[in-house]
């Protein structure tokens, strides 16, 4: 599962990348820890607005629960991510998946990584543009959204890890699904079909190789600097001698 991420490219980077401007008003904030669990703001484009970059909050609000938002979002519902291949099983998302999908634009994700059923290390997981980390591409996460009034409400799908990432996030063994350059339009496009959308859930990953490296767990203490992405060394059992 995915619960954190990063966005800290310069604007035109962004729109250069996805092909897209921001919405005017839109402000664009740089950010090295965007938190899920805290409903934090994140940068989508919609299949309603498809030609623009605005503002969504991380936390899908579904129909049935549109006359309270908030109250839902406190009520830690938890729908930060929904399972690509249960979009069209799941009560809070099945009426959202065929008109009203996004893409989330990310430069970096954290993933836990275990190494005892009890002691976990944050991972940064990114696609390198040269050979440091702090030049990567800026990339698009599928995601499902609803609308309240002017607001989007959005989850994150995700899908079963592929081989890197089961061994980045060696427990639950899932990831983002961020897809394929060749494949992110068809995504929003309007007019697909549900074994269309399941075809892209299961087939859709981008070909681009990630890269992932430790880093602190100041992360969890809502660390926002540069320094919460940088690496550190693995963490190595103490020895009892």
């Amino acid at each position: 599962m995915c619960y954190k991420g990063s966005i800290a490219a310069e604007q035109r980077r962004i729109e250069d990348r996805v092909s897209r401007n921001f919405k005017k008003k839109t402000q664009f904030l740089p950010s090295y820890n965007i938190d899920a669990f805290a409903n934090s703001d994140i940068y989508i484009v919609t299949q309603d607005e498809p030609d623009l970059i605005q503002k969504g909050v991380w936390g899908l609000v579904p129909d049935w629960k549109k006359n309270d938002p908030g109250g839902f979002l406190s009520g830690k519902q938890y729908t930060n991510n929904a399972r690509g291949e249960d979009l069209f099983k799941t009560r809070s998302y099945k009426d959202h998946v065929i008109n009203e999908r996004c893409w989330i634009i990310f430069d970096g994700f954290f993933e836990p990584h275990y190494y005892t059923s009890k002691i976990q290390q944050p991972y940064y997981c990114y696609i390198p543009k040269k050979e440091i980390f702090t030049e990567r591409e800026v990339f698009v996460i599928a995601g499902i959204y609803s609308k309240i009034k002017d607001t989007y409400y959005v989850s994150l799908v995700t899908t079963e890890a592929n081989d890197f990432f089961s061994e980045v996030h060696n427990k639950q063994k899932r990831m983002p699904l961020v897809l394929d350059t060749q494949l992110r339009e068809k995504w929003i496009s309007k007019d697909q079909s549900k074994s269309v959308i399941l075809d892209l859930v299961k087939e859709g990953f981008t070909s681009e190789e990630f890269r992932a490296h430790p880093v602190s767990n100041q992360l969890y203490k809502g660390s926002n600097s540069e320094s919460t992405i940088l690496p550190i060394e693995p963490y190595t059992p103490q020895s009892l001698f």
